[in-house]
């Protein structure tokens, strides 16, 4: 679900001659299972474990020229940092390492458990313009 926020930085991105926003290319992962919210302006429950593999991290821009979507790609190893087991159940889409502005939250269609230090998982998240 894309948020207020999110339009508003997209609004900012095409159209404001200066002062554009910075790219929305950082994915966060969250434990937290509640519905999306457009209103939302932090990704609830973002994982921010401090030298853990699943914190927010910029991911792999990928776009066929004429096409009306986009992707981002991001593999997240966990570490022995990272408080474990953890269930991944939602991700965000930001525009900054730290803080910035929540784009697009999604809940997964099907969680993730993360048990040990080594375990992966890759995240892509298909942005539709329309």
């Amino acid at each position: 679900m894309m948020t207020n926020a999110g339009r508003d930085m997209i609004a900012d991105s095409i159209g404001k001659a200066s002062g554009r926003p910075a790219v929305a290319e950082y994915i966060a992962l969250s434990a937290n299972a509640t519905a999306p919210s457009a209103a939302n302006t932090t990704l609830p429950g973002e994982i921010t474990t401090g030298g853990g593999g699943l914190i927010r991290s910029a991911a792999t821009y990928a776009h066929t020229g004429g096409a009306s979507t986009y992707t981002l790609t991001k593999t997240f190893t966990a570490n022995g940092s990272d408080a474990l087991p953890v269930t991944i159940a939602k991700i965000g889409v930001l525009n900054a390492a730290a803080s910035g502005t929540l784009v697009h939250e999604t809940l997964l269609n099907a969680t993730a458990t993360l048990s040990s230090s080594g375990d992966q998982l890759t995240v892509t998240q298909t942005v539709t313009l329309s």
